[in-house]
C-alpha cells in the first residue's frame, strides 16, 4: 500500500465517491457483486449495509492482496463476503487473463500499467460475467476495475440488477467507450442519477429504485 492511499484512509477520503454511492443504493438483504475488491474497505461497508441476510461476492485479480483483505474482514467481523481471486470477462469459457501490476495496487489492471510504475504481470483465472449474473443474481453491482469496465459493462446482459455504482476511468477510456457503458446500462433500465456520488463515479438505478 503506498503512502497516498494510506493518507486517504486516515483522512477519511479513500474512495469517498464510491462510499457515497453505497449509502444511497444498498438495502438490507441485498446481494452485492463487487468487481475490484482491493483492500476490502468498500466490500466491508457493502456487507454491513446489506446486513446479515445479505451477501457480497467480491472479485479481486491481485492475489497478493487476498491474505490482508481476509485478515481485515476477520478483524472487523465481516462474515457475509465470498472473496474470489479471478477477473470477470464477457466471453464464455474464458482462458486465464494477463493482469498488469502497477506501483500502486489501485492502478493495476487488465488493460496494462504503462505510466503507472509497472511491476510485472501475472496470469489470473477468468470467469464469465453472464454465468456469475445468472448464478449469483445480484441486486447491486459495484465496479472499480481501472478501465476494464468498458470491455465488460458495454456488453452487460439482462440481469437482476436494481442499481450499480461504477467508477469510470476517463484517463484510460475514450468518451465513446464510456458512452457505450451508459447505453448498455440504459438497455437494462439503469440510468445515471443526479446528483452523482462525486468524482468519476456514476450511480445507476432503475426508476423505482432511485
Amino acid at each position: 500500500m503506498n503512502d497516498g492511499i494510506l493518507a486517504h484512509i486516515y483522512e477519511g477520503i479513500y474512495e469517498r465517491p464510491e462510499i457515497n454511492g453505497l449509502a444511497r443504493v444498498i438495502r438490507p438483504g441485498d446481494r452485492v457483486l463487487e468487481l475490484g475488491c482491493g483492500l476490502g474497505i468498500i466490500t466491508a461497508l457493502a456487507a454491513r449495509a446489506a446486513g446479515s441476510e445479505g451477501r457480497v461476492r467480491a472479485y479481486e485479480a491481485n492475489a497478493s492482496l487476498l491474505a490482508d483483505t481476509l485478515a481485515f474482514f476477520a478483524a472487523n467481523k465481516i462474515t457475509t463476503v465470498d472473496l474470489v481471486n479471478a477477473a470477470l470477462v464477457p466471453e464464455a469459457n474464458p482462458a486465464p487473463r494477463r493482469f498488469h501490476l502497477a506501483g500502486s495496487f489501485a492502478e493495476s489492471s487488465l488493460m496494462g500499467a504503462d505510466g503507472r510504475r509497472p511491476q510485472g504481470m501475472v496470469e489470473v483465472q477468468a470467469e464469465c460475467l453472464v454465468d456469475v449474473l445468472t448464478s449469483f443474481r445480484p441486486d447491486v453491482l459495484i465496479c472499480d476495475i481501472e478501465g476494464a469496465e468498458a470491455e465488460l459493462l458495454s456488453q452487460l446482459p439482462p440481469s437482476t440488477l436494481r442499481a450499480a455504482v461504477v467508477e469510470m476511468h476517463p484517463d484510460r477510456l475514450s468518451a465513446a467507450e464510456i458512452q457505450s457503458i451508459h447505453a448498455a446500462m440504459a438497455a437494462q433500465g439503469l440510468h445515471p442519477q443526479e446528483p452523482g456520488p462525486g468524482g468519476t463515479v456514476v450511480y445507476y438505478a432503475k426508476a423505482e429504485a432511485a
